[in-house]
């Protein structure tokens, strides 16, 4: 990533996927950040590849795919693929791809590592692992996986549960999952450390982890969010008392599925630390409602 010609040259980032969530808050977030240039090419760009010569012509120091995670059960995710392993191969600009906890089945006891092998046969993960597969054939990229996301645009799990709420819906989640909830802000702030720590001269390749710190189950998560409603929604109030209500006894909690990731790696590397999720889910549910 290093720019040998100007040292004070803004660090020009090949966007794919700008439209998405990932994609509009890295845009949206690094506004003031003049280190950064962004080049955004339109989605049928990266799906077409009789044009993959106007992408080659863009001048770029680094890759962020920020689609997949939105774009892998598309029918015409192959497309996408192929213009991945285009770029990967041209080995002039390194590409971080942004993952997934869900490349994991769940069924280690204790938070997934880097070394661990993705095994989940769900089809969006193996889309996810065969494209993790694609970027990693090339030593000089990265991927990036990571947790629950949320952001309170489009149709993440917080705006799904308020509205549910608003509509009166009954909550009716099941609670078979563990897992680390992480602000979109937060992945935004861990990919932008990275990509300017390998401009400037870090080696650092291969698979990283990164989610917010502390575990829960996805019942107490929405109960979380629930409960911060309450001090906005009457129903939620009534939703907090059915949610607990509804957890069973001890003996009847059937095994869960664990979709957490261990960091350490990423600190040990990049000196990245998680930071925690609670406060950042209350600001962003009280901000969604002063904006309803």
């Amino acid at each position: 990533m290093n720019n040998t010609q100007d040292i004070n040259a803004p660090i020009r980032i090949l966007l794919l996927g700008s439209g998405t969530e990932v994609g509009s808050s890295l845009l949206q977030l690094s506004t003031e950040k003049k280190e950064f240039e962004w080049l955004c090419p339109e989605e049928s760009l990266l799906l077409d590849a009789d044009n993959r010569a106007e992408l080659d012509a863009m001048q770029f120091d680094v890759i962020i795919d920020a689609l997949s995670l939105r774009y892998a059960l598309q029918s015409d995710y192959g497309k996408f693929q192929s213009t991945l392993r285009h770029l990967s191969e041209k080995n002039d600009a390194p590409l971080i791809m942004i993952s997934s906890a869900r490349v994991f089945s769940g069924n280690k006891n204790v938070p997934y590592a880097e070394i661990d092998v993705p095994d989940s046969t769900d089809p969006y993960a193996q889309a996810l692992i065969e494209a993790e597969s694609i970027v990693l054939n090339n030593p000089e990229n990265i991927v990036l996986r990571t947790g629950w996301l949320f952001s309170g645009q489009g149709d993440d799990f917080v705006c799904r549960t308020l509205g549910l709420i608003q509509d009166g819906v009954n909550l009716a989640y099941k609670d078979d999952l563990i897992g680390s909830p992480t602000p979109v802000s937060d992945l935004v702030r861990v990919i932008l450390s990275m990509v300017n720590q390998g401009h400037y001269g870090a080696k650092n390749k291969g698979v990283y982890h990164y989610c917010c710190a502390e575990e829960i189950s996805w019942i107490r998560l929405v109960e979380a969010i629930v409960a911060t409603s309450g001090q906005f929604d009457p129903k939620a109030q009534v939703e907090v008392e059915a949610i607990g209500d509804s957890f069973p006894d001890a003996q009847e909690v059937t095994a869960m599925q664990r979709q957490s990731l261990s960091c350490r790696k990423i600190f040990n590397h990049f000196g990245i630390k998680q930071r925690p999720w609670r406060s950042k889910l209350r600001n962003l549910v009280k901000a969604l409602y002063q904006a309803s």
